[in-house]
């Protein structure tokens, strides 16, 4: 989020939401030479749900980094509902991310990029990182 928020500088914007109070609390320690970087602890749906806490600023894009288990169309669907030009999804799961990635398409989103990341050899597991467009956005 500060590399983030660093390139938005200060006549952007970037909230970070987390589950960990913890990490929101170092983040916010991190983060104080940044005002334009808010950081909210909580579930990420209920933060999304709550228009209070999103503010009136439209959304360019999402980086959405859910568990294991994928973000669900819960979540997903309060994604789209920002109408993001673009979303990258950090993705611990090929199988999650396949199934989010097809709700995304179902919501106007299509999947444009994608690089698999072998972090942890000798494993089965690979993290991914996919770039979702809006349909029709003018991503550069």
């Amino acid at each position: 989020s500060l590399a983030l928020a660093d390139r938005v500088g200060e006549r952007g914007s970037v909230l970070l939401v987390e589950g960990d109070r913890r990490a929101v609390s170092d983040a916010r320690r991190n983060a104080h030479t940044r005002p334009h970087l808010r950081c909210l602890a909580g579930r990420v749906d209920a933060v999304l749900a709550d228009p209070a806490a999103l503010g009136s600023e439209p959304v360019d894009v999402v980086v959405l980094d859910p568990p294991r288990a994928g973000a669900g169309r819960t979540v997903i669907e309060q994604v789209a509902a920002l109408a993001p030009r673009a979303v990258s999804y950090v993705a611990c799961d090929p199988v999650a991310l396949a199934r989010d990635t097809a709700t995304f398409a179902e919501l106007g989103y299509r999947l444009d990029r994608l690089a698999a990341f072998d972090l942890f050899p000798m494993t089965h597991h690979v993290e991914c990182v996919a770039l979702l467009t809006k349909t029709g956005s003018d991503l550069r």
